[in-house]
């Protein structure tokens, strides 16, 4: 019987404190209809392809997240669809200054997550420290890219165009609500056991 290398996993602390992450790292809270709400059901957990020593134990969990039910995610669509208020609403109806500005913020918060966010990339999808910073990098330039883009669709809205004779005004506005998701990776098969 082959012996496995049990050497290839690091001492929990001979990890640099930089791309440590407090462990475990719980996702407890959610956003529900503009105000942060304790998730009270079932969590999911958060496993990494790196594993590190502990005194005798070989860890790879490294956290956990809400699994959001059905009644919680209905909630969460009737508040977006309230929000919006058929184009009432705050967002919809407000000015393009106004939306350019809260983006500009989001990033400058967002920025200043920057570390952590990293860290978690390397601990959950085993990327590299370059690789995780080129990402979250890619993201910024990207949100920054498409404010840029809004700016000169709004420029070009406050132009009249002709097309096939005909004179228009072409002004862009917020249709509705959307799903928005990104890709997942379910840790676990009990899922599709039910």
């Amino acid at each position: 019987m082959q012996k496995i290398n049990t050497d290839i996993f690091p001492e929990k602390k001979s990890i640099p404190e930089k791309f440590m992450i407090p462990l475990p790292y719980d996702q407890t809270e959610y956003l529900l209809d503009g105000e942060i709400h304790t998730w009270q059901g079932d969590f999911e957990t958060v496993i990494s392809p790196v594993y590190f020593k502990e005194n005798d134990k070989y860890i790879n969990q490294i956290g956990s997240y809400p699994l959001m039910d059905s009644t919680t995610s209905l909630k969460a669509l009737d508040a977006a669809v309230k929000a919006y208020d058929n184009g009432n609403g705050e967002w919809p109806s407000m000015s393009v200054e106004n939306r350019i500005t809260c983006l500009n913020k989001f990033v400058l918060l967002m920025k200043e997550q920057r570390s952590i966010v990293v860290n978690l990339l390397m601990w959950e999808i085993g990327k590299s420290l370059a690789d995780s910073e080129k990402e979250f990098d890619r993201t910024i330039e990207y949100i920054n890219d498409t404010i840029a883009a809004f700016k000169d669709a709004d420029r070009d809205a406050s132009r009249f165009t002709i097309k096939q004779g005909i004179i228009a005004q072409i002004r862009r506005a917020p249709l509705g609500v959307v799903l928005c998701m990104g890709p997942s990776i379910i840790p676990s098969m009990k899922h599709l056991q039910h």
